[in-house]
This record gives C-alpha cells, structure tokens and sequence, in this order.
C-alpha cells in the first residue's frame, strides 16, 4: 500500500463514476428547482401584474428563481450528501457577517477604485440631476434589496451545489471554467452588451469562484456580487450590465473611448475592467487575508481543502 499516482484512462475524463455521480446530482438539483420556481411563477401570476419594470423587473424573477434554489440545495444538502444547509457556506451569526462585509469590501472596492481612476483620467464625469436626498434614500433602499436577492440567486446557481458538486467531481478548473461560461451566457441578452462585456462578465465569475474556493463560505461571493452592483448603480449611477436604473439627484456622464469605459454597457464593457479584474484574481489567489475559517471547516464543506490536489492509496 503506498501513495502513487492514479492512471485516467480517456473514457473517464466523461464517465468516471465521481463525474456520473456529480452529473445525476446537479440534474436532480436543477429539476427540482426549476419544479419550485415555476410552481411559484404561476402562482404569483394570479396577482403580480404581466408588465412591471424598474427594480421589479430584477427583484420578482430572481426572486422566484431564488426561492427554488434555496429549496432545491436543502433537499439536495440534507437527503444525497447527509449535511447541514449551512455546510454549502452559509455560517450563521458573528462570523457570517464577517465573510459578508469581507466580501462586500472587496467588490465594493473594486468598483471604486475602477470608477475614481476613470474619473481621474477624465473618462467619466459626475453631474447634477433631478431628485431629493429623500428620494435618493428611498430609491437606493429598494435598489439594494433588489440587487441583494439578484446577486444571492446567481450566485447560488452558479457558486453554490453545482459547483461545489462539479469541483468534487470533475475538479476545481473544469468546473471554474463551466460555470463562469455560463454565467457570460446568461448574461447574452442584456442591453448593449459586446464581447468585451461577455469575456469580463466570465472573468467575473472566475473571480466569484476563486473568493468561494479561497474561503468556502458563500457568503463571500455573494456579498462581492452584490457590492459590485450596488455601488456601481447607487453611488456612480452607471449602467449594471447594461441595465440603466438612473439613481435620483445626479447622473455620470461617459466622455472616454467606450472600448476602455464599457460606454453604455457600464464599466463591465470595458477593458480597463479586464485589467483590473485580472488583477484582482492574481491577489485573491496569493493573499493571506483569504482562507477557510475554522468555523467553516467544522460544517464539512462538500469542497475539501485538499480537493485541488487529489492523491489516492493504491493497493500493489
């Protein structure tokens, strides 16, 4: 008995019994919660109007989408893999706020230090517009919340059971590299978008994905996401993803070469953004300041540590 390394045949790249057993289980999982929210879509047509924009247009759809993902990584959690709901990297209390605010920090940031040095070279300019302190407050509230369920379901669909299923399964790259495919594809229909958009919007993913990788908690991603979106829309009124929400009492106006400010994409259009989230990625994967907490490692994540660097013992 000794530690040597594992011979692949070909045919197991695609049939290996942990990539069928990680292929049934994220099937079973989008069932289940494709069952749920269209359970709930046809019942919330009964008394939501057909036509409604704005936030609503984001809140209602992620919302219903939200709430079968939720429901669907229960099940999957608590009768396939025998674990707490919380071991997909949800910590509870004090420490949960943590991994939010650290992950909040990071895409908050991020954003900011994007958008301050496009103003500083004169790309971007901020103006005056219509609209009260009262009404910035109000409208900001509901935008926050919206954006917060918006962020929580994608990330759930795309950094929660499924890919932790596909790590676990297929390994951490083949799987870092499906889902942030998808997530450019899903973002294919948006307003304005371009191929810069889409290979930032999949460079983005990777980078949500390192962040749950680094930290198991999915806290981290989620609050990243969210802070993202929040602060490009709430406090720089540009477009998010291309959709324009137009935050009351000021506007920021696009004077530099679309092709580096995204131009009516938003930032996320551009390739200053491709710099800088390539970037971000090369510090996430060195720092330090990012890891597994204790109390994480204790709810038996279904991504182990050591999943990146799989040896098993061979009998001789």
């Amino acid at each position: 008995m000794g530690l040597a390394t594992e011979r692949v045949r070909p045919r197991d790249l695609f049939y290996g019994p942990d990539k069928l057993r990680a292929l049934w289980r994220v099937l079973l999982f989008l069932v289940l919660a494709a069952l749920v929210a269209a359970l709930l879509g046809a019942l919330s047509s009964l008394v939501l109007p057909e036509d409604f924009g704005g936030i609503w247009a984001v809140v209602v759809p992620h919302g219903l989408l939200g709430v079968g993902l939720v429901v669907a990584s229960y099940v999957m959690m608590r009768t396939v893999e025998r674990r707490r709901f919380a071991a997909l990297g949800f910590l509870s209390g004090k420490e949960g706020w943590v991994e939010w605010w650290k992950g909040a920090a990071i895409g908050g940031g991020f954003i900011a230090v994007l958008v301050v040095a496009q103003t500083v070279l004169g790309w971007l300019r901020p103006t005056p517009d219509a609209g009260t302190l009262l009404g910035w407050l109000g409208y900001v509230v509901g935008l926050g919340l919206g954006l917060t369920i918006a962020a929580a379901a994608e990330e759930l669909l795309l950094r929660g059971y499924p890919f932790q299923v596909l790590v676990e399964g297929l390994g951490a790259a083949p799987a870092v590299v499906l889902t942030s495919g998808l997530f450019a594809v899903i973002h294919l229909d948006n307003p304005e978008v371009s191929w810069i958009a889409l290979v930032n919007i999949g460079l983005a993913g990777v980078l949500f994905a390192v962040a749950y990788l680094r930290t198991r908690s999915l806290w981290v991603p989620i609050a990243m996401h969210w802070a993202w979106n929040f602060v490009m829309a709430a406090f720089f009124d540009l477009p998010v993803s291309g959709i324009v929400f137009d935050v009351p009492g000021y506007d920021t106006v696009v004077l530099g070469p679309d092709l580096m400010t995204g131009g009516a994409f938003g930032p996320e259009g551009g390739l200053m953004t491709t710099l800088f989230v390539l970037l971000l990625i090369f510090w996430m994967l060195q720092t330090r300041h990012l890891s597994e907490s204790p109390a994480m490692a204790e709810l038996r994540p279904l991504v182990d540590s050591r999943d990146s660097v799989r040896q098993r013992p061979l009998s001789h």
